[in-house]
């Protein structure tokens, strides 16, 4: 008898000890993070973040929530990274390429000039992302080049980025190269600055501004639904979506390695396929967004559309080919990651030709009658 009341008190005991470990295991209610984008309030890429928040929300069945944050609601955009690394913020969102103040080689994944000088565009860029052995070297200049905990992904790509703006419009290339130029920073205002023009670093918040007083005599911003929302149009009325210096733009989020790591597996597979299916919606709203904004930017505001100029093109890629030269004979991982970018752009480019002559000719229909 003693016998089997111990066998029972220790069953209870045993019993009940499982039902700790069962409770602690056991979330009280849904995960909820915050999400900071390096993208003001209103912007077409806040709709995407939603968009992709809202997907993840419903596939986890409400177990991963996640609020999207505008830019500097917590921290600045250019210290997301670091506001995500120390845990300040779960998640953030900006371009690879806010980090070339680390490391120059972010260029190559969110905004390679002029298809890294290998030609390849952005349905290719993210082909070797996905297919290509991209990834493994996105997630190793994240986690081992800047030396971060934290897992990113690309999302939502919202290029490529147009020409630009201008008050006057550039006939020729030496028209281009005399004017001040609003360029982002890092690798495209170097190459402008090889050509022999004058790029102008101006935060976006002050490039309508600078284009009133005189400042710059012309400028490129994101593409042109983003152009149209913040009224570049006003100060401005040339307009060229034929830039080179980020032909493909792709955004990415980070998450905090202790947040991610913190997710039972299954949600880890919904973020995968949520961010990834984010690409293919960035792809599509962009699209038609882009294509709208056109419209209203030339039908409604008086915007008139030009061409790069003559020798652009021959121009912005010797230089680009120059200055990813003098990066990649400096440092090996810069030169690793331009290394397979060219490898997959033997396979994937002479296909693209082809099929890009095919896309005039669909192009054409509209013309004929």
């Amino acid at each position: 008898m003693r016998k089997l009341v111990g066998f029972i008190v220790i069953a209870v005991l045993l019993g009940g000890f499982a039902f700790a470990d069962l409770s602690q295991a056991a979330p009280a209610g849904p995960i909820k993070w915050k999400l900071q984008s390096a993208h003001p309030a209103g912007a077409p890429q806040i709709d995407l973040l939603n968009k992709m928040v809202a997907d993840i929300d419903k596939m986890s069945a409400g177990r991963l929530k996640i609020e999207v944050l505008a830019s500097g609601a917590i921290v600045n955009p250019f210290e997301i990274l670091d506001g995500v690394n120390k845990g300040i913020v779960e998640c953030g969102q900006w371009w690879t390429h806010y980090s070339m103040g680390k490391n120059p080689s972010g260029s190559l994944f969110s905004s390679p000039l002029g298809g890294a000088g290998s030609g390849l565009d952005m349905m290719n860029h993210l082909s070797w992302y996905l297919n290509g052995g991209g990834r493994g070297l996105y997630v190793e200049y994240y986690q081992k080049i800047l030396k971060t905990d934290v897992m990113p992904f690309l999302i939502a790509p919202d290029g490529p980025e147009a020409f630009g703006w201008a008050k006057k419009e550039p006939k020729t290339l030496q028209d281009y190269l005399k004017m001040r130029y609003r360029m982002s920073s890092g690798l495209s205002s170097d190459v402008l600055k090889d050509m022999g023009g004058h790029p102008v670093n101006v935060p976006g918040a002050e490039l309508i501004p600078a284009l009133e007083r005189g400042v710059i005599d012309g400028g490129e911003w994101i593409n042109t639904a983003s152009d149209l929302k913040i009224g570049l149009y006003d100060v401005a009325k040339n307009y060229s979506l034929q830039g080179l210096h980020q032909a493909i733009g792709i955004q990415d989020i980070m998450i905090n390695g202790k947040a991610w790591r913190s997710l039972p597996p299954d949600i880890q597979a919904i973020v995968e396929a949520a961010t990834t299916k984010s690409i293919l919606d960035g792809i599509l709203y962009f699209v038609e967004e882009n294509a709208k904004a056109l419209q209203i930017l030339t039908k409604e505001k008086g915007v008139k559309l030009f061409d790069a100029p003559p020798g652009y093109s021959d121009a912005f890629i010797k230089s680009s080919k120059k200055i990813l030269a003098q990066f990649e004979a400096k440092d090996p991982f810069f030169k690793k990651v331009l290394d397979s970018q060219r490898s997959y752009a033997k396979l994937v480019v002479p296909f693209t030709k082809e099929t890009n002559k095919l896309g005039q000719l669909i192009a054409g229909a509209a013309e004929t009658k």
